[in-house]
């Protein structure tokens, strides 16, 4: 609605563990941000836990309190969603669509289908070759999706740039192979993925603050 200047426009991001899983997740939301919003800039917070409503909940409301404008979360309830939806503040959740629930605040979410990986394992089995130990999903082949826009809240074009950036992201997308890549950092970029399936970046990066890294 053009309510938020460029100077204010701070993310709330509350996280799990203090592990590449988390850390890369975040990292790529915010360069998403960062992407369309230059100056943007994100306070992260960890519970130490995977589901704990009383203790995201909590972490919300102090990264509301030091300025978030938008939150975001990896992490399994509703401690933050419910929060946002009782204080207005725009909500991008985590594994299902939470339009329902939040009509005023859901933006949208991302999630995991795990079809494509099961589907690999059976044709594997059925081949009769040998299950990948190194498997990774992408966009491309809908192991990661993305949930329909609540239009109530988004932004006018939103549904236009996130199929833009969507169609780029799976162009991206790549074969993986199976070994140990023990240079991550070269060409100018992290190659996150490229050779094993796990995450494991865990840099912190410029614009992002770490309110807590006890876990």
């Amino acid at each position: 609605a053009g309510k938020i200047s460029p100077d204010k426009a701070k993310i709330g991001y509350v996280g799990a563990f203090t592990y590449p899983e988390v850390i890369s997740g975040y990292t790529a939301f915010f360069l998403g941000a960062r992407s369309v919003c230059k100056t943007a800039t994100m306070d992260v917070l960890f519970t130490g836990s995977w589901y704990d409503y009383d203790k995201e909940k909590q972490a919300a409301a102090q990264l509301a309190a030091g300025g978030a404008v938008l939150l975001g979360q990896h992490s399994d309830s509703m401690g933050v969603p419910s929060f946002c939806e009782a204080n207005n503040i725009p909500d991008v959740a985590y594994n299902d669509s939470l339009e329902k629930e939040c009509p005023k605040t859901f933006l949208l979410s991302c999630k995991i289908n795990w079809v494509p990986y099961f589907t690999n394992i059976i044709d594997s089995v059925k081949n009769g070759k040998a299950i990948a130990r190194d498997w990774t999903g992408n966009m491309a082949d809908g192991s990661i999706e993305v949930s329909a826009i609540n239009e109530r809240v988004a932004a006018k074009g939103t549904a236009k740039a996130l199929a833009k950036a969507k169609q780029k992201l799976e162009s991206f997308a790549a074969a993986i192979s199976e070994g140990d890549e023990r240079e991550a950092l070269k060409d100018g970029y992290f190659h996150e993925s490229e050779y094993r399936s796990a995450p494991y970046f865990d840099l912190t990066i410029d614009g992002v603050t770490l309110l807590n890294t006890a876990y």
